[in-house]
């Protein structure tokens, strides 16, 4: 894989200046890229002893759109990324411009093949808000005289974006080739990954739906507030929605409070319910995407990104949550095993006393000290000291959790995080044991059992069949048996040519005895020439076992 157009190459041009502006010019060799010359006329604007994390996260703002979203999506992975590194990338801003209005109107009016002013009652040509990937206007529905927030993708955002991409897949690849202590990372794979995500969160139709479904779960009279869709605009280059009044969270420190405890509970509560009962959650609960309404309610914006987890995934979860508040560290060891990937062997016996260190120290405490934040990165620690990797789902929630903590805790400080969720976990996980959810298991196994007998003679058949015609085949991947083979080439080889050897020095002493001419110096002219041969053969012979040290 290698940079195919000019675009490719002038953004790679400019990547690679910014990276050695701030430092990081030797990477750029390293890697060996078509623009590496240009890195030598460049002088480092800070100062390399400047920390590296704040260095990266100075390089991803100065990249871009696509790089602060990727980073951004990259805060949410703790299991990949060093602490402090997620620490710097949640720090990262949009440093972008506004959308001017003829370009807002142009989208609009192609998007629906109408007039702006048939479109909407009003249009504010001022934007609310502008982001990396979209700009936000507010409007008056006009139909329903309803106040609005008109969501319009940014025009070329997605050429911009895939030829980003097309990038980064093209450097993973080669620091995944050149750098062999980055290779338990599997970069390729994360930049795939990350590339459906933000795919996806660029098609706004999608996030309608998204919204859609986590109003559908919200329970009327609820303290949380989620936005309506009006699907008849919602596309993938725009989202409308209802506007909701309010101000961001940070504006209000100081209420009385108790009214900051109810909102705090609110969102902790909510959080937990999202993940653990319903599956569907907001991957990114930070401030900036929460509003406090008129009536001291919390909203939700911005649905972009979301986590889903099965209801296996949330069985485990809830197993795993159990274990720990239970002190039960061989159990958790168990559940770690079971969810997480290895990348080699694990000790489980060491593993189970690592997770038993880290729950003494934080269930010593009392609940009101506990910070599940600070309890979950270490968890993730020792799973990286384990070279275990969590699914990016499981890795997902994690940081979600760490995210709505911190936000709940900014509100209301004193907040017993354990205490609010506890009674929620427990009632869920009762739930696992009542009838009904037992029954419904039974039912859904007996239900997959049956569909597996229907179609396991047709399956048999179909092997017995290949058996009988001789077209069964079995693949054999070795590893590392490379070496072994080639031992035994080189013993084979040197076995032979010392059979030859034998059989020539026995050939030409017959020779000799014999006294058969022509004669050489009185001796059988073939006899010798036998001779010398044999010698080099046999000299030739020596000097390779002894170079091998294979004596």
């Amino acid at each position: 894989m290698e940079f195919k157009t000019f675009t490719h190459l002038a953004r790679l041009k400019d990547m690679a200046m910014i990276m050695a502006r701030f430092g990081f010019g030797d990477l750029v060799q390293r890697l060996d890229l078509p623009v590496k010359h240009l890195v030598h006329t460049i002088s480092p604007e800070t100062d390399t002893d400047t920390d590296v994390y704040q260095r990266i996260r100075m390089v991803i703002e100065e990249l871009g759109p696509t790089f602060v979203k990727l980073g951004q999506i990259l805060s949410m992975r703790p299991d990949i990324l060093p602490v402090p590194m997620i620490r710097e990338l949640t720090k990262l801003q949009d440093a972008v411009g506004t959308i001017s209005f003829d370009e807002v109107k142009q989208v609009l009016e192609q998007e629906f093949d109408t007039p702006l002013e048939k479109l909407f009652r009003s249009f504010d040509p001022k934007p609310l808000a502008a982001a990396s990937l979209s700009q936000v206007h507010k409007a008056i529905h006009p139909t329903l005289n309803r106040v609005v927030a008109v969501k319009i993708r940014r025009p070329g955002i997605v050429k911009t974006v895939e030829t980003d991409l097309s990038i980064l897949e093209v450097l993973a690849e080669k620091i995944h080739n050149n750098m062999e202590s980055m290779q338990v990372y599997d970069l390729p794979g994360i930049v795939a990954t990350n590339r459906r995500t933000l795919l996806k969160e660029m098609d706004f139709s999608r996030e309608g739906r998204y919204i859609q479904i986590a109003k559908s779960k919200i329970e009327s009279g609820s303290d949380i507030v989620i936005p309506d869709v009006f699907t008849e605009y919602n596309t993938p280059k725009v989202l409308v929605t209802a506007f909701i009044k309010g101000t961001k969270i940070t504006s209000h420190m100081d209420l009385p409070a108790e009214e900051r405890k109810a909102l705090a509970v609110s969102g902790m509560q909510s959080a937990v319910l999202q993940i653990l009962e319903h599956g569907f959650y907001h991957a990114d609960p930070h401030p900036g995407n929460m509003v406090i309404t008129v009536d001291k309610r919390l909203c939700l914006m911005d649905w972009g990104m979301v986590g889903r987890l099965t209801p296996e995934e949330r069985n485990d979860l809830l197993f795993f949550i159990r274990a720990a508040v239970d002190n039960d560290s061989r159990k958790l060891a168990q559940m770690v095993l079971s969810i997480a990937t290895a990348r080699k062997s694990v000790n489980a016996r060491q593993l189970e006393k690592d997770l038993m260190e880290i729950m003494d120290v934080y269930l010593s405490l009392p609940l009101k000290q506990i910070r599940v934040g600070s309890l979950l990165e270490d968890l993730v620690g020792v799973l990286k000291s384990h070279a275990l990797r969590l699914p990016p789902d499981m890795s997902i929630v994690i940081k979600a959790l760490i995210t709505v903590e911190g936000t709940a805790r900014m509100l209301y400080p004193e907040l017993d995080v354990i205490s609010e969720a506890k009674p929620h976990v427990h009632r869920l996980v009762s739930r696992q044991y009542s009838k009904g959810y037992i029954w419904q298991r039974l039912r859904s196994n007996v239900s997959a059992m049956w569909g597996l007998q229907q179609h396991l003679p047709q399956t048999v058949s179909a092997i017995l069949k290949k058996i009988e015609h001789d077209d069964v085949t079995i693949g054999f991947d070795h590893k590392n048996l490379n070496p072994l083979q080639k031992a035994l080439e080189s013993s084979f080889n040197r076995l032979t040519l010392g059979i030859v050897l034998g059989a020539m020095i026995m050939g030409s002493s017959m020779i000799i005895t014999t006294g058969v001419g022509p004669l050489l110096f009185g001796y059988p002219a073939l006899g010798m020439a036998g001779y010398l041969i044999s010698a080099v053969i046999g000299l030739w012979l020596i000097i390779t076992i002894i170079r091998g040290k294979e004596y």
